[in-house]
């Protein structure tokens, strides 16, 4: 997430004196080890890595947060109850993890290559997830891809809205290390020569469904104040509605194929390995991902390597 954002900030930088003094893409940038604890990588973001996202995101209000101990023990919390291949590849590849203040969204996860260009990550995480419930950030989520105050809740328990955050990002740093997709960015994509020629699973191309499985008002969705909100609230029954005849576990997830994927696997490790409820009431209307068919096998048919069951369909890596 956000990488394209970031290049855009890179390429608009002015040559020389204010150009970033370290490559954001270069693993040497960054103090990785690979023996600390991931509860332990929480880390303070670097200056200028803080500085090249408050540009891309333009909001220079962005700020390094320091984590409380009860919420660290909160994250360590979140980030134990991941299933276990998927916490080994995070130990293996995951950099560091940076609290941002006043962040857009609820987290990014970016990429980094070593010198033999295999993919590490990072991730910058918005401490609301510290302040809100389950419920109450998702909601906040759907909302914000509508103008106004939709008729829309989401109920999935009082849990902290950390565990949404982390098992999203998560799901995008496995991605990003062992192509569970064809690749989690387009430019990560193209920095590997990888490709997706016939496209993956219920996609034509990384953003766009196959007919079949695409749905009207999904072109419109941006989330978070990024190039929107370009619907009114008295839409979001609508959406809501073609989103139930689809095979996507929300609208967030039906922006790209990266976002299909951590949302399959939020909705099933809410239900499923926390016992959570997952319940969407939109226009008066209950939408539970887990129970669409399409949705529950989806998830099942992906999400088998984050469980240790099987591995990414090599098919479909070029």
């Amino acid at each position: 997430m956000g990488a394209a954002l970031l290049l855009l900030a890179l390429c608009a930088a002015p040559a020389a004196a204010s150009a970033p003094a370290r490559d954001p893409r270069a693993l040497a940038s960054y103090d990785f080890d690979a023996s600390r604890p991931l509860g332990d990588r929480v880390r303070r973001i670097p200056r200028w890595l803080l500085a090249l996202w408050a540009k891309a995101d333009g909001d220079p209000r962005y700020a390094a947060y320091a984590p409380t101990p009860d919420e660290r023990r909160e994250f360590a919390a979140a980030l134990d109850g991941l299933p276990e291949p998927m916490k080994k590849v995070l130990r293996e590849r995951l950099i560091a993890f940076y609290f941002v203040s006043d962040l857009k969204g609820n987290g990014l996860t970016d990429w980094v290559l070593d010198s033999s260009r295999r993919t590490y990550s990072y991730m910058l995480l918005n401490p609301a997830g510290f302040h809100e419930d389950l419920s109450k950030l998702l909601t906040r989520r759907a909302r914000s891809a509508f103008r106004g105050r939709p008729d829309l809740r989401v109920y999935a328990g009082e849990e902290d809205g950390i565990v949404y955050t982390v098992s999203h990002e998560c799901t995008h740093a496995v991605d990003y290390a062992v192509h569970l997709t064809p690749y989690t960015e387009p430019q990560q994509g193209k920095a590997l020569g990888l490709s997706a020629p016939d496209g993956w699973d219920v996609w034509k191309a990384y953003a766009l469904p196959r007919r079949r499985d695409d749905y009207p008002l999904r072109r419109s969705l941006s989330f978070y104040g990024f190039g929107g909100p370009n619907l009114d609230a008295s839409q979001a029954p609508a959406a809501c509605a073609q989103l139930a005849k689809s095979p996507f576990a929300s609208l967030y997830g039906s922006r790209s194929w990266a976002e299909d994927l951590a949302e399959l696997f939020v909705a099933r490790h809410l239900t499923q390995d926390l016992h959570l409820p997952y319940r969407v009431l939109c226009g008066g209307k209950l939408y539970e991902p887990m129970k669409n068919p399409r949705v529950a096998a989806r998830a099942r048919d992906l999400l088998g390597p984050l469980y240790g069951k099987g591995a990414p369909r090599p098919n479909l890596l070029h």
